[in-house]
């Protein structure tokens, strides 16, 4: 049979199997249909503009990215642009309580403008009360996040009501008053922190006294101070900034604090093309940890969501959330010696002791090292890993005695990381 090439017009798969056996080829179908086609569009399209348009491949393909240009059109006019998202930034979460929000800020101001509380922020936060509320928490903490003239400023408190909280003894000389707020800090820190140095530590957690020189606190200013050293988290932020993986603290009113804000970090699955930068930000996070001063600082509640990201701070996460950051002498002081049946009865989040056979607890028995990988470095790479990335070997290299990782790990940090 002759192969004829199809003319303009013709269309494949219009030759069926037994066409060579009734003589015809793929043309004498393809001229039939042609000149339907053409009939169609006559009656149809009416002008010869149309029916080239109908009926010609090339004309077919003009109306097809005609239509797609007009749909992507429709599309952009109805999408919103770029200012729209910026304005939503400024728009309450969905679904946040904004009149529980606004509860506790007017609590908060009422008792500022009777001369109850007292604090370095109360000026700004309760100057006009115009709050434009983005975001509300209330769980085992209180944060509630306002734009202030443009800025984000974040407040937070472990509970939502100044009243909630124990008042200080109204008796106590402004010494006596030191030496309780020295041992409530040595309390939770365990850092042993002399009682002849009182009032630098007094100016630590309260600054108000180093541009006050001389003045005694006001019955306000110790209510305030005392509601905030109930929470662990403010002394943590407020006595060891030197950590630098924890946020700054702005300011304070009443028993509520306010910390920068920073970009929390929730880990995404396009993320994954980030992960080598990922892990060094980690790894960051986790050599001050285990350099400060001679407190290495435990960290029991270990997961992506609880890191954020500061301009200010490079190379590492800021820990969001302090209130499971202890002190080693701290956590051990909570772990050694518990009474206890099993392992189960020896943890306190991811920070883990054994139960002995005096059936108390040890002190820690896993560290900072073995929970960052479990939690986050294993998360990020999954099976994926070099012995060239000396961070991952000291992941997955479980053979070696964990010291041994750890003392090759520091010398990685010091060669790698040496600005963090």
């Amino acid at each position: 049979m002759e192969i004829i090439p199809l003319h303009y017009g013709a269309q494949v798969g219009l030759y069926d199997e037994d066409a060579e056996a009734h003589g015809r080829t793929a043309t004498d179908y393809s001229g039939q249909d042609y000149d339907e086609c053409y009939d169609r569009c006559e009656q149809e399209c009416g002008e010869e503009a149309w029916r080239i348009a109908c009926c010609s491949r090339v004309g077919k393909i003009a109306l097809l990215v005609m239509s797609i240009v007009l749909l992507y059109l429709i599309i952009s006019a109805i999408t919103p642009t770029d200012s729209t998202h910026k304005t939503d930034l400024n728009e309450p979460r969905p679904g946040i309580n904004l009149t529980r929000a606004n509860q506790v800020l007017t609590s908060l101001c009422d008792a500022y403008e009777r001369g109850d509380v007292s604090g370095d922020s109360c000026n700004r936060l309760c100057y006009d009360r115009n709050w434009l509320v983005t975001d509300f928490y209330e769980g085992h903490k209180t944060v509630v996040i306002v734009k202030d003239g443009g800025q984000t400023a974040v407040y937070k408190s472990s509970k939502p009501f100044m009243e909630e909280f124990e008042e200080p003894k109204d008796h106590l000389t402004d010494a006596q008053f030191s030496d309780k707020v020295v041992d409530v800090v040595n309390d939770e820190l365990r850092l042993g922190w002399p009682k002849h140095y009182s009032r630098h530590l007094m100016e630590t957690v309260w600054p108000t006294l180093l541009r006050t020189k001389g003045e005694a606190m006001s019955k306000a200013d110790r209510r305030s101070l005392w509601a905030l050293l109930k929470q662990p988290e403010f002394i943590l932020f407020r006595v060891l900034p030197l950590t630098r993986v924890t946020p700054k603290l702005i300011g304070t009113c009443g028993h509520m604090y306010q910390t920068e804000s920073l970009v929390a970090f929730k880990m995404k699955g396009y993320y994954t093309n980030l992960k080598a930068k990922i892990l060094v930000h980690v790894m960051g996070t986790l050599k001050l940890l285990y350099e400060f001063l001679d407190e290495p600082l435990q960290w029991c509640d270990v997961r992506f969501d609880n890191l954020g990201l500061s301009a200010d701070y490079p190379k590492r996460f800021v820990l969001m959330d302090g209130d499971m950051v202890y002190t080693k002498s701290k956590l051990n002081s909570l772990l050694k010696g518990r009474p206890c049946e099993t392992d189960d009865d020896c943890k306190i989040g991811d920070c883990t002791a054994r139960c002995t056979a005096n059936m108390v607890c040890s002190s820690r028995s896993n560290g900072n090292l073995e929970v960052f990988c479990d939690k986050l470095v294993n998360k990020l790479f999954a099976n994926q890993w070099s012995k060239n990335n000396k961070y991952l070997v000291a992941c997955r290299d479980t053979g070696r005695n964990i010291t041994t990782r750890l003392n090759e790990l520091r010398l990685t940090w010091s060669w790698n990381l040496p600005d963090v």
